[in-house]
């Protein structure tokens, strides 16, 4: 029994590693239904807070080479 839920764990924890890797946009509805949740189940307004935080930067485009802010400005971040 134990086995298979540490199994489900790992198997969810990849699946969800995955799908914030290839659709990114996933992230802010992710982060939008966990601030609703959490509003719903009065969690603490600090993590209310932080989560839908968490939603806005999902809703915004990446910038330059996977959110590097400096590429070919001599910076770098390669």
């Amino acid at each position: 029994m134990i086995e298979t839920i540490v199994i489900v764990a790992i198997v969810t924890a990849c699946a969800l590693y995955w799908v914030r890797r290839l659709v990114p946009a996933s992230q802010g509805m992710f982060w939008r239904g966990s601030a609703d949740m959490l509003r719903a189940v009065h969690a603490p307004r600090a993590l209310r807070d932080r989560a839908a935080q968490r939603a806005r930067q999902g809703s915004k485009p990446p910038t330059g080479c996977g959110a590097c802010t400096k590429c070919g400005d001599g910076g770098g971040c390669h």
